[in-house]
């Protein structure tokens, strides 16, 4: 069986090509920056450029039974950017794969917790409630989504995965760094629900979805089955490192100011925002979600809880040298 994957040198795409490689399967990666060659396992194939090049209507991929569509933009400039680089790019690569000779199998697509929108303080999270993204990342994972329901040519996968954690993962990381030194910063009010995925758990889940046959588009979310909040994150990461920590409480109308000024000088300088209204809304939301579904359908289980989570991703971000 031969694998394409798009967004193969990110903190997932890296994770799942090794696990793949290893388990047998056949790799081809999208590779658009050659000096990230060596974190893959040389045996991959590579075709290079970003996902613009299936914009080329003359383009001929080599045959592949399952695409996995992780790449896109967790940042972007504009809300357009957002549409740009996850609507319109995977669309553009979903008919690409349309025109060529040979048909796909299976089309995996890497959506968010962003596309269901927040939940409700004290409520879980299904597959049956309606989808009401509510920034512009969410939307445009969304936007896929609905695209992906209209598709007959091939079986197509959306998963929803909670937050994260894993070594490498460079937006946890953060969390780390505050705590090394002897800090968390939470927003004033009810503390924020979220549910979490440890990475060796997601990988587990991708390997079901290519492993069994499929009709349709089915949307599913991945996820731990414990609910925690932003409190025991910072909590647990202080315990695993062996460190004490004040909480630092920030009034939500100071963060808000500081989104709209990052957002005001990142589109005056060009630089990359981190703090847009996208992670302004994702720090002020819940989000907790269940995968009741997924474990039914797929007689899977997340067996990776919070603290040996969060001790895997503190050794490795130490072997990485990122702390």
């Amino acid at each position: 069986m031969k694998i394409f994957i798009t967004g193969a040198t990110g903190f997932i795409g890296v994770a799942l090509t090794n696990l793949l490689v290893k388990s047998g399967y056949q790799v081809c990666v999208l590779l658009r920056n050659e000096k990230k060659r060596s974190l893959l396992p040389e045996c991959v194939d590579v075709i290079a450029g970003d996902l613009s090049i299936f914009e080329n209507k003359d383009l001929v991929l080599p045959p592949f039974d399952i695409v996995i569509h992780l790449a896109g933009a967790i940042f972007a400039p504009t809300n357009k950017g957002y549409l740009h680089y996850n609507y319109s790019a995977t669309v553009h690569l979903i008919n690409c794969i349309k025109r060529q000779k040979w048909t796909l199998s299976k089309f995996i697509f890497t959506s968010s917790l962003a596309a269901s929108g927040p939940s409700v303080y004290g409520d879980t999270m299904t597959e049956l409630y309606n989808a009401n993204p509510i920034e512009p990342y969410g939307k445009s994972k969304r936007f896929v989504e609905e695209y992906l329901d209209t598709l007959n040519d091939f079986p197509c996968v959306s998963i929803r995965p909670a937050i994260v954690l894993g070594p490498g993962d460079y937006n946890t990381l953060k969390l780390f760094k505050m705590v090394n030194k002897g800090f968390g910063v939470l927003v004033n009010g009810k503390l924020q629900e979220i549910s979490f995925i440890d990475i060796d758990d997601l990988l587990n889940a991708y390997i079901c979805i290519i492993q069994k046959p499929m009709n349709g588009h089915k949307i599913y979310f991945v996820s731990h089955a414990d609910k925690i909040t932003n409190k025991d994150l910072f909590f647990t990461i202080a315990s695993i490192m062996n460190k004490q920590i004040k909480l630092i409480h920030l009034p939500q109308f100071l963060l808000f100011g500081t989104m709209l000024t990052t957002t005001f000088f990142s589109k005056l300088f060009r630089f990359v925002n981190v703090l847009d209204f996208k992670q302004y809304k994702h720090m002020t939301s819940n989000f907790v979600c269940s995968s009741v579904q997924f474990e039914t359908d797929f007689n899977w289980k997340a067996q990776n809880d919070l603290n040996s989570s969060i001790q895997k991703a503190y050794k490795g971000y130490l072997e990485l040298g990122m702390l």
